[in-house]
């Protein structure tokens, strides 16, 4: 399975959840830029270093690849393998290992595997028999969850959502995630409204992105840009 969502969208939150839920061990790699990330390696003694892939492979269990689109496609090519044979030559002294009985794969990315965009631009453009290994799921921000982030500010969520829908509409990238409403609702009794919108919303825009787009306008109660 392919996990595709923005960020802070608790993609790794979900696959910790569902390996939980399976009582699967639960193994971990960020994005893959080389080989030994999946192979493990064998250092100038002749000891062989396990990797979260090998110890999955091997022994059971729930393998996540965050960050997939931002992972080397050369190097997802030897996952392919692994993945359809269920079989893999490790490094020596391992050799050839069968997937075990419990053995699964998720990945998550910011993207659909097409390339970087104007909100990830540290993407890469992923091989077609890679992404044709998983099936696509879609993960986006959860109302319920962004309720209890916003610790029962109705207002201030309502302005976020009104924010998030308002930049997408005006091509302006904004990341208005879980995170970002979980620290507006710490820190708003700690700093004044502007300094807390320019430290949780708009950290990644630049003034051009309110210049150029004067018809952008969000309300939400006394909240107004």
């Amino acid at each position: 399975v392919y996990l595709s969502g923005p960020a802070g969208s608790g993609k790794n939150v979900i696959c910790q959840q569902i390996a939980k839920g399976l009582n699967m061990p639960f193994y971990f790699s960020n994005a893959v830029t080389q080989e030994y990330k999946i192979t493990g390696f064998t250092d100038a003694m002749g000891k062989f270093h396990e990797s979260q892939f090998y110890k999955a492979f091997k022994n059971g269990g729930l393998f996540m690849l965050d960050e997939m689109d931002a992972s080397i496609p050369e190097v997802l090519v030897i996952l392919n393998a692994a993945i359809a044979n269920r079989y893999f030559d490790f490094p020596a002294p391992i050799g050839y290992v069968e997937a075990h009985a419990d053995f699964r794969v998720v990945a998550a990315g910011n993207t659909l595997g097409h390339g970087a965009d104007g909100g990830y631009v540290g993407r890469n453009t992923l091989d077609a028999a890679s992404l044709d290994r998983f099936a696509l799921v879609r993960v986006d921000y959860d109302p319920s969850i962004e309720e209890a982030c916003a610790n029962g500010d109705s207002d201030m969520l309502e302005f976020c959502r009104a924010f998030r829908k308002a930049c997408a509409k005006a091509g302006i990238t904004a990341i208005v995630s879980y995170r970002a409403i979980s620290r507006m609702a710490k820190l708003k009794s700690l700093m004044p409204l502007e300094k807390l919108l320019s430290t949780c919303l708009f950290k990644s825009m630049c003034v051009d992105d309110f210049k150029d787009r004067k018809s952008t306008r969000l309300n939400s109660s006394h909240l107004v840009i």
